[in-house]
């Protein structure tokens, strides 16, 4: 538990000169029913579809010490309550996260002993791949600081900071012979930052290594009234403080499809997954261990442009939620949720 929280209201911020770790989480989401809603289906101007951004799909939320880059992490792709043009996907089970937002967490500690001067300094988070000007991000960040009771001052330097140039590309193939416009996206980026603080204890060194990647694959018809997306997004981090090493795996998945048939009856059939595997090491052996598996199924239809009591909707979603670890009851979380129609057909636990 951190012995104080900083909202971070403006990007000026001093933190307690004896600051022996320091945290920042960040509740990063596109929404508010524009274009940045759905980013991860945005496309470079040259290609014809509704939603547009100039680098295409690819985002990633960073925050900077001082305008110097400290930390780079993979947006997770929220779907909420109605998104992919379908509320009825959703009517039961929610996508992964919709109601259950989760922080992008940074490990800024290699940047305390800069920080532990008593000075004001800023601290900002931005997303990379957003058009200049456009809405659509929200960005609440917290700091968590631990502080040494043993000292009032905690010196030391920030003694490694590597990175790697971003790349990324977005490739844009018309259509053509039957064929959908097709977008194939790719990214990547990785960081390394190192600080050392001589705390009450003796000297701690924290280093953190975090790597970011995307592929996707988006296809839609002129008209836009079949689009489909399979995408997956990486961030890999590593985390060492003094003997111990933390590593954490992250995979997010998005694969969906919708068409707009004859007659305006609309389907939807989406999966969406967010997984996180985590292992704690000492002298290379691994002592801890959790899991996370959050998986999501839909597939439902109905009419469009038509009143509620003539959409005749069907629709079908399984949804499981697994979790192994000191985080679950018992060390172990597994609970499966079906629906038809809006009525739960299966609530199976097998932990």
């Amino acid at each position: 538990t951190p012995d104080r929280v900083l909202p971070l209201t403006t990007p000026a911020v001093t933190t307690p000169r004896n600051t022996e770790r320091l945290l920042a989480e960040v509740y990063a989401t596109g929404s508010g029913g524009g274009c940045e809603e759905y980013w991860y289906l945005t496309v470079p101007d040259a290609a014809p579809y509704s939603c547009k951004a100039a680098d295409g799909p690819h985002r990633e939320v960073r925050i900077s010490v001082d305008g110097r880059l400290a930390g780079i992490a993979a947006p997770f792709p929220h779907v909420w309550t109605g998104g992919w043009s379908n509320p009825f996907l959703w009517y039961v089970t929610p996508a992964p996260r919709a109601f259950d937002v989760k922080p992008v967490v940074y490990d800024l500690t290699p940047f305390a002993a800069l920080l532990n001067d008593g000075r004001e300094h800023r601290i900002e988070v931005s997303v990379a791949g957003l058009p200049a000007g456009r809405p659509g991000w929200s960005t609440p960040t917290n700091l968590l600081i631990w502080q040494d009771e043993g000292r009032a001052v905690v010196t030391g330097a920030l003694t490694r900071h590597e990175e790697e140039q971003p790349s990324g590309t977005a490739h844009w193939t018309p259509a053509a012979a039957g064929e959908p416009h097709r977008l194939d996206t790719a990214g990547s980026h990785r960081l390394t930052t190192a600080g050392r603080l001589d705390t009450s204890r003796g000297r701690v060194t924290t280093t953190v290594t975090r790597a970011v990647g995307l592929t996707s694959v988006h296809r839609w018809t002129d008209g836009e009234d079949r689009a489909a997306l399979s995408a997956v997004w990486t961030d890999e981090e590593s985390t060492t403080r003094g003997a111990a090493t933390t590593r954490t795996t992250r995979t997010y998945t998005m694969d969906g499809e919708t068409t707009l048939a004859a007659g305006d009856r609309l389907r939807t059939a989406i999966t969406v997954s967010d997984r996180a595997d985590t292992a704690v090491l000492r002298g290379g052996r691994t002592v801890d261990r959790s899991l996370l598996d959050h998986r999501y199924t839909g597939d439902a239809s109905y009419t469009a442009n038509v009143p509620r009591e003539e959409r005749h909707a069907v629709g079908t979603t399984t949804e499981r939620y697994r979790l192994y670890g000191a985080q679950a009851p018992g060390g172990c979380y597994d609970r499966t949720v079906s629906t038809a129609q809006g009525t739960v057909t299966e609530d199976r636990r097998r932990c």
